[in-house]
């Protein structure tokens, strides 16, 4: 796709850079880069963002939310090619400006999920480029289901393809994210007769598969991506010894760890920390999980992940922390680029892609218009 050659300003808002927030300032762009960002206002600027911020485009590393346009109630299933489309227009409204589609490869047919559809989903996803109408950058996020070995051959082809993001998932009765008595059903909707059916189904599963067949199944597809420059993550860390595994085999991120001490081992193994965007917006965790606002309060966090909100991450932005503004928008576009290996993106910065998100802050922030290489793809009417 070719890009604006002219240079085009905007001027007059607060600009994000990754170190400071410049009041009055001005971002030029042309052919898909930023050429200069600018410490004044022009008079003349071809877009006028006065009383608006001009941030850099976020990266959303775990996005979930295609599984809420595919199917958007019970029994009820939308078109794949229209459901990531929709999924597209909506993180363009949202500021997301590169998209990593997270894709569980895994069986679970009550929550919608099953391989064949995984492998289904992972191909539209490498073919919905700018060229073929996607608005933002869609990138696939394999989600690979350990205990199943069914999931790690799918997940092991799909790396062998070509990926961007790999995480180790072992989500089962009695761990991570499942461990009180009743969160199964909690998370599922289940009850009576259903929710006997899956925890039986789910701990035959996790009672077939020891410990050390899960590690091995987990360096197996650590070391395929490995090979391949492509970044893991391991996912719902439980223990400090969880932490210590999955650095001995060189997991990059812990994503979404379930507790405070957790998160600090990981930052102590020099592993980034991504946590859930809305559980910040919110102010807690829905399943008892570590309260990601006082974790980044404690320095614990790096980067924040959208799961199924993509707007928790401009959200998040405006939350207090108790940090500059540049540390809160950069959790959610410079350190995630960084961390994926893009850092063409995901800052204000001469030579950098031109990602730019224009966000009027009132009533509530939302975001006026989203440029992707300096493309406009988003306006808000």
């Amino acid at each position: 796709m070719s890009h604006k050659a002219e240079r085009t300003l905007i001027s007059g808002g607060t600009v994000v850079t990754p170190t400071t927030d410049i009041e009055n300032g001005t971002v030029a762009f042309a052919d898909g880069k930023i050429v200069s960002v600018e410490a004044e206002s022009h008079r003349t600027p071809d877009i006028d963002a006065t009383g608006k911020y001009v941030l850099p485009g976020m990266v959303d590393l775990h996005g979930d939310d295609i599984e809420r346009h595919l199917f958007p109630r019970a029994g009820e299933r939308v078109d794949t090619g229209v459901a990531l489309d929709r999924c597209d227009i909506a993180n363009a409204s949202a500021g997301v400006t590169t998209k990593y589609h997270a894709i569980a490869f895994e069986d679970v047919p009550e929550d919608n999920r099953s391989i064949e559809l995984a492998r289904r989903l992972a191909d539209r996803i490498r073919g919905f480029d700018r060229d073929n109408g996607a608005r933002v950058d869609n990138r696939l996020h394999t989600r690979c289901e350990l205990t199943n070995e069914a999931a790690v051959e799918a997940v092991s082809a799909e790396l062998r393809s070509g990926g961007d993001l790999v995480s180790l998932v072992s989500h089962v009765p009695g761990a991570g994210q499942f461990a009180g008595e009743n969160s199964l059903a909690q998370r599922y909707d289940l009850s009576g007769e259903a929710e006997e059916t899956s925890i039986q189904t789910l701990q035959a599963r996790r009672a077939a598969v020891s410990t050390a067949e899960t590690r091995s199944r987990a360096k197996r597809i650590t070391e395929l991506a490995r090979e391949r420059n492509i970044p893991v993550a391991s996912h719902d860390d439980e223990t400090v010894s969880d932490v210590d595994s999955a650095a001995a085999l060189g997991v990059d991120i812990s994503e979404y760890p379930l507790s405070q001490r957790v998160a600090r081992r990981a930052t102590e193994r020099d592993m980034a920390v991504a946590m859930g965007a809305p559980n910040v917006v919110r102010g807690g965790s829905l399943w008892d999980g570590p309260d990601a606002g006082q974790a980044i309060k404690n320095g614990l966090v790096d980067i924040l992940c959208s799961d199924f909100r993509p707007q928790s991450l401009l959200g998040s932005v405006f939350v207090d922390t108790d940090e500059p503004l540049a540390e809160r928008v950069a959790r959610v576009s410079t350190a995630p680029a960084a961390v994926a290996g893009l850092y063409d993106r995901g800052r204000l910065e001469r030579g950098a892609r031109a990602d730019i998100v224009i966000v009027d802050p009132d009533p509530v922030p939302s975001v006026a218009r989203t440029f992707v290489a300096g493309d406009e793809v988003y306006r808000s009417a």
